[in-house]
This record gives structure tokens, C-alpha cells and sequence, in this order.
């Protein structure tokens, strides 16, 4: 059996805000990261699926300095990944997925398609990116497209039909989020809302740009025993 593995990366700002640095430094010292967990993915054969929460729809609201750093830092990052031999190699198709793209800019619209393009014959293993994204957007367009408010009108809507609108298709199986928190916190911050309400929950107490592969392999380890305790 193959997993699908959703990441909610949280506390890059809180963790620049620490060290006296600005907000887009801690989101750069993040992106090294999402680069190590992708890596560690790659090399569990078990895991065929993963989805990494980027920017949701609220973080739009964020200043525009920092959008602007971040946006940079998307375009430097995802061109990196597209050049990556193993992408190619591990047949790895690359989904970028968004709510709202209208506030980025347009050159990476223009990325973006270029990525889903490049990549959208691969059938090994399927990476979304979420950028733009809020969970429940993604199920108030499923319910309102046309052929969806049809089949309401005349039949009345059935799971399955929403299922096929969404976003995102498969379920998934296990959420890690981090960050730094005085108690363990299960926030999904409207990741995934649907595909989700079945999943396994993990949290690292730590800032991500702190989290190591160590914490991944610990974080797996939970969710294999929780299968294995559930008989699954």
C-alpha cells in the first residue's frame, strides 16, 4: 500500500523573529527544509503522494515586502526542483494548486504551467504544491460547478460527485505540522479539509526551519505503528 503524506509547515517567521532576523529569511531557512523532506519522501517507496502547504488564501493579507520576498523565493525554489535530476528520474508528477492565484504575479503563473506541463506524463509519485490555496474554497468551487449545481438541482448531490471536483483526489493518510506550541495542537489551518477527515495527525514542537530528518523518521514511525495498531 502507497501513502499520501501532508505536510503543514508552520513557525518560519516565528522562528526568524527569534534571532532578530526579517520574516523572509526564516521562510528561505523553510525552504530548505521542504527541500529535505521531499528528499526524505523520495526514499520511502511506501509513500506515493505528498502534499506541502505553501501559502494559504489568508496569507495574502501579509505585507507586500514580504509577498514579494516570497514570491522570489517560489521562483528560485521551484525552478530548482523542476532541474532536479531526480524529479525525472523518480517520475514524479508535480501539481501546483491554487484557490486564489490572482494576487501572485504572473511570472509564476507562467512557472507554474511550465511545472504541470513538464511533469504531467509522470505516474510514479505525485507532489502538490499549495499555493493560494484554503481547503474550504477548494469544496465551496466542487459544490458550485456547473455540472455539480445540475446534479443537485435534478438528483441532489452525492460524495462522489463532489470527489470528483476537488483539487486534490486521494485521500490522506497522515498530516505532520510543526511549530512551536505550549501544548500539542491539531490545526489544520484548512489544509486538505476534505481529504483529511480520516487522517492521522502528528505534530513536531518545533519551528520548521528546526525540524531534522530525524523528526520525520520518528513522525513516521508513529503513523506505521498507528496502522499497524488500527490492523490497517
Amino acid at each position: 500500500m502507497r501513502y499520501h503524506i501532508g505536510l503543514i509547515p508552520d513557525g518560519n517567521r516565528r522562528w526568524a523573529k527569534e534571532r532578530c532576523l526579517e520574516p523572509w529569511e526564516g521562510h528561505a531557512k523553510g525552504g530548505e527544509k521542504v527541500e529535505l523532506f521531499l528528499e526524505w519522501c523520495s526514499n520511502h517507496e511506501d509513500i506515493g503522494e505528498i502534499t506541502v502547504y505553501l501559502l494559504s488564501e489568508e496569507n495574502f493579507k501579509r505585507p507586500a515586502q514580504e509577498l514579494g520576498r516570497l514570491y522570489k523565493l517560489y521562483e528560485d525554489e521551484l525552478t530548482k526542483l523542476i532541474n532536479k535530476e531526480r524529479i525525472h528520474k523518480d517520475r514524479v508528477r508535480i501539481n501546483i494548486i491554487s484557490t486564489d492565484a490572482k494576487p501572485m504575479p504572473r511570472n509564476l503563473a507562467r512557472l507554474f504551467h511550465r511545472i504541470r506541463t513538464v511533469t504531467k506524463g509522470y505516474d510514479n509519485k505525485v507532489l502538490n504544491l499549495l499555493i493560494g490555496y484554503t481547503g474550504q474554497s477548494e469544496i465551496l468551487s466542487a459544490i458550485s460547478s456547473p455540472l455539480n449545481r445540475a446534479k443537485n438541482l435534478l438528483f441532489g448531490l452525492r460524495q462522489t460527485d463532489l470527489k470528483k471536483s476537488l483539487k486534490v483526489k486521494t485521500p490522506c493518510d497522515f498530516i505532520i505540522r510543526t511549530g512551536e506550541e505550549s501544548e500539542e495542537r491539531e490545526a489544520k489551518s484548512g489544509f486538505l479539509l476534505w481529504q483529511s477527515a480520516y487522517a492521522e495527525y502528528y505534530h513536531i514542537n518545533k519551528f520548521f526551519p528546526d525540524v531534522t530528518e530525524e523528526d520525520f523518521n520518528e513522525a513516521w514511525d508513529h503513523f506505521k505503528n498507528a496502522r499497524r495498531r488500527r490492523g490497517l
